[in-house]
């Protein structure tokens, strides 16, 4: 069970999760079947600045080379915007990862601290996003002139097929009984085939009931009722909002993860957080999120619910005696980047020993 995962540690504080989520799998490296091997695929900002390229052809054809990408966050404040982010899109287009799936979940020992009154809770926040991750505006077709810009906002029929069939697969796998579609189809054209393909493809997954929320108003019930979304399905921006608006429910942007995913194929992992370049180097980011990736990653690119399974009840049980500074609670000790991953990987070490 050898296999190769590239790290791309990034911008800001983008090495400072990496490490972390780094030692989770080496522990899981250490107490099960898997042996991992670690490569440096460098890229983001400071490699812009060092190479003239935010993704060296070296990094990438590491990547391609890999079994998975651990990537960290990058972005510099002192270089336009998109220099050094492209590289995301260039990874996502490249390898095809066309499903950026995002889970949001509240844990129970942090419903203490969601800006939500407890009716708007309800039995709980357990949501899946499945974002469209390589069409849509996010494919940056267009061009910049001095009195306007334009982006083409495109839709295939096989990007919607695709990406639905997968929400639809995915929501089987998770036993969940519904699939939400998320669109302005009112107004946009893209969104009408969005639409018109969703209700196509539903025919196929009878016993999942099927719901069409436009965008606007999926904002204003993901605050009202986030209890009752299971399995969302939206475009590429669209996704990006609301996922991103969720992720303030469940404690911060410091708690979510993501996959960015092509099944079968070589998939990049990485925390949804920006490269908070002012917390860099203090030593108080927030590493669940990328370590929740590597919960990702075990289960979509290694096939093993079991150690997702043990490195989410780790997270849970460590948040119950320390957390970060943007979820941190009067009642528990305020931890620093670095004793949060120890904290974690103590509680997973311990459960995998078992």
């Amino acid at each position: 069970m050898k296999k190769t995962i590239a790290i791309t540690r990034g911008d800001g504080c983008g090495p400072e999760v990496v490490n972390e989520a780094v030692n989770i799998l080496k522990i899981v490296s250490d107490f099960t079947e898997f042996d991992f091997e670690f490569i440096e695929a460098p890229a983001g900002g400071e490699v812009w600045k060092k190479y003239g390229t935010n993704l060296p052809e070296q990094s990438f054809e590491t990547i391609k080379k890999s079994d998975a990408l651990l990537f960290g966050a990058i972005g510099l404040p002192d270089l336009k915007p998109g220099i050094a982010e492209s590289a995301i899109l260039k990874i996502r287009q490249g390898l095809d990862l066309y499903v950026n799936l995002r889970p949001i979940k509240l844990y129970q020992v942090l419903r203490e601290i969601c800006p939500l009154k407890d009716e708007f809770i309800g039995d709980g926040i357990d949501i899946t996003f499945v974002r469209e991750n390589t069409e849509g505006l996010y494919k940056n077709i267009g061009k910049l002139e001095e009195n306007s810009a334009e982006n083409l906002m495109l839709y295939t029929r096989e990007g919607c097929e695709r990406i639905i069939k997968f929400a639809f697969e995915f929501a089987k796998r998770k036993g969940h009984n519904k699939v939400t579609s998320v669109d302005k189809a009112n107004i946009l054209k893209p969104s009408q085939l969005w639409r018109s393909i969703f209700h196509e493809m539903s025919k196929s997954y009878s016993k999942i009931e099927i719901e069409d929320i436009y965008i606007d108003a999926f904002c204003q019930w993901l605050i009202r009722a986030p209890f009752k979304f299971q399995t969302v399905v939206t475009g590429n921006m669209f996704g990006d909002i609301i996922s991103d608006e969720a992720a303030f429910l469940i404690g911060s942007l410091g708690m979510a993860s993501s996959g960015n995913i092509h099944p079968g194929k070589v998939s990049m992992y990485e925390p949804i957080h920006g490269s908070a370049p002012d917390i860099a180097g203090k030593g108080i980011a927030n590493p669940i999120g990328t370590i929740l990736s590597v919960k990702l990653m075990m289960e979509e690119s290694f096939n093993s619910l079991e150690i997702g399974n043990e490195i989410d009840h780790a997270v849970e049980a460590a948040l119950q005696e320390g957390r970060t500074v943007d979820i941190r609670s009067n009642s528990l000790k305020t931890l620093s980047t670095i004793e949060m991953g120890d904290l974690i990987a103590s509680k997973l070490k311990r459960r995998l020993k078992a």
